[in-house]
């Protein structure tokens, strides 16, 4: 049966190659779609890193000489300014409502600032190079963010590397592509860019803290310390306790001693939430956007195929009476039909594949080989379902007309 279905499709190969273009292009177009759509989501299908509840950013700025609530101090305005800022830091640290407090430059998620730098190993000028954010933050960010170590380290452990100057660097996918271990430089002793005068050494490896959930973990990070002491300042971020988040919005806007100091003050107080929200709004929207695109255009694909396999199928009514008269059973009908779909299939992803390999060996599409077959596994089992869907109900219609009525125009 298998042989006589094989001479039948090559009695009907002008018909058959159409069909076998047809499906081709609608697995490239399925292809190239859920490689697309894998690429908008990676960031939701990876670890962010950090846990963004429950934190809080607050604004430090100081009072202009020209207001006149400004208080003169003199030749000591500047180092008072400073100590005023950790003095308020403190007393939020005081607040039985806080958990953690830190002061950062650029480590909070959720911005786009990217403050790229490069490490080097001294006195290995053959190292390769960790590209990467830097994130510059007190001991604390680690309490404060949940910074979380890949080498089995506490949290204690971090602020303790972070306070005696040591960085953390983050692990990336991309490092492992590229041939980078950021295992390997736990210990070592590393310089920013060309700055060989400052040298830090590498406590520890930790989750890499991603910009946002949805954006792709692209480049790794590094979490510089940022000492507290006159040369302090920046954003400061908190962890408020569980449940205690009124208290401390209370707290804050009802006792002025933690908001402001001589000329230094506190505002703007934001959720990490919210800005969360803000700041992802148009890459939801853009997320939402290309699902419905995607389920338009299968639906319309699988339409197509309906149509195109229907249309085949009522041309085949009259076989299909012709192989019943001759004793043939439905399932063996169903199998000799749904057989033709899949070898036109085949040949429709060998054609498929023929056109994508190259494209993703020469980097035209950047993607690694698992995610390059797992997207061809995937265009391959919709194509076959809507095959499937679009021979089996003509398949069954055609059957169920009396051979008599089928044949009659023979």
């Amino acid at each position: 049966m298998k042989r006589n279905l094989l001479i039948q499709m090559k009695n009907e190969w002008r018909d058959n190659v159409w069909l076998i273009l047809e499906l081709a292009i609608v697995c490239l177009v399925i292809c190239v779609t859920i490689v697309f759509l894998s690429f908008q989501t990676e960031g939701l299908r990876s670890p962010r890193g950090f846990n963004p509840e429950n934190v809080y950013t607050i604004e430090a700025s100081n009072i202009p000489k020209e207001s006149r609530h400004f208080i003169d101090l003199g030749d000591k305005t500047s180092s008072s300014n400073a100590e005023d800022f950790l003095t308020l830091l403190g007393r939020l640290r005081e607040n039985p409502n806080i958990e953690a407090a830190a002061i950062t430059w650029n480590a909070v998620p959720y911005n786009f600032n990217y403050s790229g730098n490069i490490i080097s190993v001294v006195d290995d000028q053959d190292s390769v190079k960790y590209y990467g954010n830097s994130r510059w933050a007190s001991a604390d960010i680690v309490d404060v963010l949940e910074v979380t170590s890949l080498t089995g380290a506490t949290r204690k452990q971090l602020k303790e590397m972070l306070k005696r100057g040591e960085i953390l660097i983050t692990d990336n996918s991309n490092y492992v592509r590229e041939g980078r271990d950021p295992f390997a430089l736990k210990g070592k002793k590393v310089f920013f860019g060309n700055d060989t005068t400052k040298i830090y050494r590498v406590g520890d490896v930790v989750q890499n803290i991603r910009r946002t959930d949805f954006e792709a973990s692209w480049a790794g990070g590094f979490i510089v310390p940022l000492p507290e002491d006159g040369s302090s300042w920046g954003k400061i971020v908190i962890r408020v306790k569980p449940g205690k988040t009124e208290a401390f919005i209370n707290d804050f806007k009802t006792k002025p001693e933690l908001r402001s100091l001589r000329n230094i003050y506190l505002s703007d107080l934001q959720s990490l939430m919210d800005i969360r929200e803000a700041c992802q709004r148009g890459e939801s929207i853009n997320i939402r956007i290309s699902v419905g695109l995607i389920i338009f255009l299968l639906t319309t694909i699988f339409l197509g195929l309906l149509g195109s396999f229907w249309f085949r199928m009522q041309q085949r009514v009259s076989e299909i009476a012709i192989r019943k008269v001759c004793g043939a059973k439905r399932r063996q009908i169903f199998a000799r039909v749904i057989s033709e779909g899949m070898i036109l299939l085949v040949g429709a992803a060998v054609i498929c594949l023929a056109v994508l390999t190259p494209l993703r060996d020469n980097s035209m599409i950047s993607v690694e080989w698992s995610r390059f077959l797992v997207a061809v596994a995937v265009t391959v089992v919709l194509v076959a379902i809507g095959i499937v869907i679009s021979l089996w109900y003509p398949a069954r219609k055609a059957m169920n007309i009396e051979p008599a009525i089928a044949i009659k125009d023979e």
